[in-house]
């Protein structure tokens, strides 16, 4: 007999509860819902029991998130390549589960299946994140992002539920369209919260300003998928009025944090996933950086059990000084696969290297893009907000290259238009 998922009214009930309980509370939820998670992947999914019996592994001898250590890491590649019937739990039918698939931004796309039920969790996690936010029950939500053709099977029972009871009307708007078609949109529907990737939100941003545009003015403007950098956090903030906000996740899990409203860091879901912050495979130490490897809590139909994500973060503190229970991600750097090799060796992330652009010298940048075409040659692409002038573009060169060190060109081209990419970034 299949082990039974998690009861939904009954988590759905703890998860409102945690952020007012104590840290105590919230671990032993975590290690309840681990163990039995385990009991379940190791007799009823084929790749999990291989994986513990080979390492001579059984659910036993993990008594909770203290003995995580224990359990072998499980990489995309490791799963990518198996067929359904090895990952996801026997007596279900892989073709009766929602396919989520991954964006393929490392090259790798990859296929999630969940339960319409697991599905729910993730609406829930995220309305929990858009009330500590300060986004009241009947507040308006619009969401741009890049359009997805929806699955036969995902009939968003919990997003229909919660919109039958008049709570938190959205509106979906497709961010690939021409920013004027949002804006129009946006004005019409008047939404109290915007949630959109930065990138494809700042495109927004830039028409706003530019056509002196002031009737879209939410109370809060949520952002995630990307590193919001400082240069777009301005834009942000100028166009709509009020500071952005962010969280952050992955196709492969449900919302994994938010940001505090109060610290500043990033509230790690601790219900939802057990997120580890390794470094060179160690627990990385509070104030280090490190790679992402999680743990779904709630995935019974494919389970993902020490799942190594392709994020660099930097670790913070066991609980959060607000007072809420939930852990604290200090940063996110952004994924592995977007660091750029440098030819002495060191590897340098994107983020590094805007960092460099000192406020109030940015403002003749609309738009940004950097590539790395070869080892020795960095390029930032700008679409400019008017016509640049010389001595910027030199103070620019002039920041960036000390950071880059000997034998590596920095570039400025500039160029009429930044195109987003497949997958709306």
């Amino acid at each position: 007999m299949i082990t039974r998922g998690p009861d939904f009214l009954g988590t759905a009930s703890a998860i409102q509860r945690h952020p007012r309980g104590d840290r105590a509370q919230l671990t032993a939820f975590q290690d309840a819902k681990l163990r039995r998670l385990l009991v379940h992947a190791y007799e009823h999914v084929p790749y999990y029991r291989k994986l513990f019996d080979r390492h001579r592994l059984h659910p036993r001898h993990v008594r909770g998130v203290v003995d995580l250590d224990l359990i072998p890491i499980t990489t995309k590649q490791d799963l990518r390549d198996l067929l359904p019937s090895e990952v996801v739990a026997r007596g279900i039918d892989p073709s009766t589960l929602l396919a989520v698939p991954t964006n393929g931004s490392t090259g790798e796309p990859f296929v999630v299946r969940r339960t319409r039920m697991e599905q729910g969790f993730h609406a829930l996690f995220r309305q929990r994140a858009y009330e500590a936010f300060g986004l009241g029950l009947r507040g308006r939500i619009a969401s741009i992002s890049y359009p997805r053709p929806g699955h036969p099977r995902d009939t968003r029972l919990v997003g229909r539920w919660l919109s039958a009871m008049g709570v938190h009307p959205t509106l979906r708007i497709d961010g690939l369209q021409e920013p004027q078609a949002i804006v129009d949109q946006l004005e019409a529907f008047h939404p109290e919260l915007i949630s959109s990737l930065p990138g494809m939100l700042v495109r927004v941003a830039d028409h706003l300003l530019a056509m002196g545009r002031d009737r879209v003015r939410p109370r809060i403007v949520v952002v995630g998928g990307e590193v919001l950098t400082p240069l777009v956090r301005r834009r942000l903030t100028d166009a709509f009025g009020v500071a952005p906000l962010q969280t952050y996740g992955s196709h492969e899990f449900p919302l994994l944090g938010w940001e505090c409203r109060t610290h500043g860091g990033i509230h790690t879901c601790d219900d939802g996933a057990i997120v580890e912050v390794l470094r060179h495979d160690r627990p990385a130490l509070p104030g280090e950086e490190g790679g992402v490897v999680a743990t779904n809590l709630h995935a019974y139909a494919m389970p993902l059990i020490r799942y190594r994500l392709a994020d660099l973060v930097t670790r913070g503190a066991d609980q959060c000084v607000c007072g809420q229970p939930f852990s604290v991600i200090g940063a996110i750097r952004g994924r592995m696969i977007d660091y750029f090799p440098l030819p002495d060796g060191r590897v340098i992330h994107p983020y590094q290297i805007l960092q460099t652009i000192q406020p109030g010298t940015d403002m003749w940048i609309r738009q940004c893009q950097l590539l790395h075409d070869r080892p020795e040659r960095i390029v930032l692409r700008v679409v400019p907000a008017g016509t640049p002038e010389p001595e910027l573009e030199r103070r620019l060169r002039g920041a960036v290259l000390p950071l880059l060190g000997p034998g590596v060109e920095f570039q400025v081209r500039i160029v009429d238009d930044i195109p987003l990419d497949a997958g709306g970034k």
